[in-house]
This record gives structure tokens, sequence and C-alpha cells, in this order.
């Protein structure tokens, strides 16, 4: 069952007489046990709806009009949570006073086929595999980060794990698609095991989509923790060697790119990012870290014909992390010397979770405020889209509108390159 959340005014739910707080059990006479129930029978031109309103069972017909959206949203389907106590699980990991959601620690399939979550699929039973064949939920992003088994169980601190390659496989046989990740932590899954499992996982594709190698992520907050060690200078090179040379084999033999360093590789080995080409056209593990600095010149060559000529005294300062600072750089350049734009960079440094934290994803709003600290500008101040959730909320809850009431200047996260001029 449901709960109705919103219907948009206008729709062919609001027409057939649906309301929010509905709860929907059945659609075309098929039990409807969550949200992906939900997407995989809405479909249907002809919906047949049983519901409960107010303990009251209600029946609704709607026939799907081309020129209307069905218009029912749900409220957000409970998380399955992760069974596994993985030595680098970013949740032991975050400090106090966050956003709630930082601290649930989520393992769930339907939410990897829906979002593109990764799933370690570690607390799936029988009848999940059995769902999973028969909606066809294809692809599922899985995080592998190792085939070695023991070495998995002991990377996840769970004795109960299948072994992964089984079921990849088991997805294979039965002809469904995955997208993989292996975070790689030094002394642990790296070198001779970093070749092993990028190896062993070739032998998947085409089933196999992608896969994508990204550096353990470690924060200052590691007190009780397993010790680990992050990323030297040599790691980044080494990994970024040993993925290069699967993926140009992997390349040889197949003719297509489907072995990804991340960003942060390239970047913190000095590499040169690959074109656009080397992603493809989905970039399909963009929020894993993997093409998203190549996305955004690839945004600006699209954009810049199009873009107006900034007026006089018009500049906009732009905040960003270390990770992305050069390549952002560049952009700010070019559209300096193709538009006029005037722009102030400030690089910020994470002061919630540590300087080896280098991403924009993770900047907190106390981090982008200390930033606009140092700004010498009068202008509007755009931050990384990606440091906001859905609700505009930053991972310490605080707001754009929070950081415009403190500093007195327009404060917002871009869409595009035309939102850095005037409108």
């Amino acid at each position: 069952m449901i709960t109705v959340a919103e219907i948009e005014k206008g729709s062919d739910a609001e027409l057939a007489g649906m309301l929010p707080g509905d709860k929907i059990t059945r659609v075309n006479n098929e039990e409807i046990r969550d949200n992906l129930d939900f997407e995989f029978f809405r479909s249907e031109g002809y919906l047949a709806v049983e519901l409960l309103r107010d303990g009251e069972s209600m029946a609704f017909e709607i026939e799907r009009d081309s020129s209307r959206t069905l218009g029912i949203e749900p409220e957000v389907m409970k998380i399955k949570i992760c069974r596994n106590d993985c030595v680098f699980c970013f949740v032991y990991q975050t400090p106090k006073g966050m956003r709630k959601s930082l601290y649930v620690k989520d393992e769930d399939y339907r939410y990897s086929f829906l979002d593109g979550h990764f799933t370690t699929l570690s607390n799936m039973k029988s009848e999940d595999w059995e769902r999973v064949v028969a909606q066809r939920l294809s692809p599922i992003y899985i995080s592998v980060h190792a085939t070695n088994h023991e070495l998995r169980m002991r990377l996840l601190k769970n004795q109960k794990l299948e072994p992964i390659l089984d079921r990849l496989a088991w997805l294979r046989d039965h002809d469904l698609r995955f997208h993989t990740q292996l975070v790689v932590v030094p002394g642990w899954n790296d070198g001779e095991e970093l070749e092993r499992s990028l190896r062993e996982l070739r032998l998947f594709h085409p089933w196999l989509l992608s896969i994508s190698v990204v550096p353990v992520g470690l924060t200052r907050h590691r007190t009780k923790l397993t010790p680990l060690n992050g990323f030297s200078e040599a790691d980044y090179h080494k990994a970024l060697e040993i993925t290069l040379r699967h993926e140009a084999e992997a390349f040889a033999e197949t003719g297509e790119h489907f072995i990804y360093p991340s960003d942060e590789i390239y970047v913190r080995s000095g590499t040169p990012i690959p074109p656009t080409e080397f992603y493809g056209k989905d970039f399909n593990q963009y929020q894993n870290g993997v093409g998203t600095l190549r996305s955004m010149m690839e945004d600006l060559n699209t954009q810049l014909p199009d873009l107006p000529h900034a007026p006089e005294g018009h500049e906009v300062t732009v905040l960003t992390a270390p990770l992305a600072s050069k390549t952002l750089g560049g952009v700010l350049g070019s559209l300096r010397e193709e538009r006029g734009l005037q722009s102030e960079l400030i690089v910020c440094e994470n002061l919630t979770f540590g300087d080896s934290v280098t991403v924009t994803g993770l900047l907190c709003g106390k981090d982008l405020a200390a930033g606009i600290e140092q700004s010498h500008g009068k202008g509007p101040v755009l931050l990384p889209p990606n440091s906001l959730n859905r609700e505009g909320r930053f991972l310490d809850d605080m707001s754009p509108a929070d950081l415009e009431q403190r500093f007195g200047r327009r404060v917002f996260a871009p869409a595009s390159f035309r939102e850095y001029f005037p409108v």
C-alpha cells in the first residue's frame, strides 16, 4: 500500500476524484506493496485503482489521456536498512548536527533501480530476487568493492555475504544489466586485488554496463573506527594506471568504454580529463563522481553560443571545492574572454568533514559561509548545485536563504550558465 502525498492539478488523477492522503492498495487488480510496484503498474492506458480513504474502501477508473499527466505523487518509500558494517562507511564518519538522513544506512535494491543508489545486495530475500526478475528491475547499481569473497567480507564486516560473483552471474543468466563500483582502500583492495576485481568483472560485459573506480573517502571524524589510510599521490597514479590498462584492454575486446576512474583520480594524479565520448552519452556514473568535470565543460560548449554579453559592472562570486577548482577556473576564464563576465572564484575548504574531503557535493552551509567571508565582490553568489538536496538544503540543514540573510547578497545554485548573467 502507498499513500498519496500530492495530486497534480488538472491531472488524470484529480479529474478522477483522487485526493492527497488516499492509500492505494491495488492497481488493475495487482497488489501495490510500495512505490516500485506503483511505478511498474501505472504505465497502462487504463487504471482500475482501489484505495482506502479514511478507512473506507473506494474504487476509481482512470482512462489515461496523453495530453495530461497521471498526477499521483506518492509519499517517500521507507528505505531498507544496511546490514553491513563497512570499514569505510561514511555514516560513521559524519559529525553530529547534520541533516537527519545522513545517519541512515540505506541499502535498498528498489532505490538502486529507481534512483541509481548503490547497493551491496546483502539484505535481499528470495522474494526480492524473484521480484527483480518478475519486474525486470534493470539496471541495478552494485557496490562490489572486491570480487575476492574473503576480502569483501572483511571490507563489509559481514560474514553472511553471498559471493558477489555468484550474484552477478545470476543477474547475467536472467538477462539483467548492472553497473558496479569499486571503492578502493589503500592496503585493502588496491594493487593486485584491484587488478583481480577488474579482471573478473570484465567477464560480465555486456550485462555489466560500467565499472567505476573510486578512492575511499575519509573524514576527520574517525575516532574508534578501523584505522585506514587515505590515498597518497602514488596511490592515485597506481590506481589510474591499473584502471586505464584494463579499460584499454576491454575497449580493444568490445569496442566500448565501460571502465572509469573517478574524476578525483584524474585530478589528483594531474592527468587530463578524457573527452566526452569516453563517458558515452549517458554519463551513467555521474552521481558517483565520474565524468562530472567533463560534463561541466561540455555544458559550457553547448550553452556558450546562446549566452549574452555581460553588462558592464556585473560580477559574480562562484564557490567551489578544491577538486573542481581548476576546471571551473577554466570555465570562468572562457566566460570572461567570450562574454565579458567578471567573476571571483573562491575555493572552499571543507571545515565540516576535513581538508581531505575535496568534492563540492560534501560542502556544508558553514563551509560555504566561510568562503563568502573571503569574498571581495558585491554581486550574486553562485553555489555548486550538488551541494543542495531536493529540498534546497545543505548537509548541515542550512539553506541559501540563511546565507542571503547573513551576507545581504543573492545566493543561489545556478541550473545553467545562463544564470551567471542578469535576467
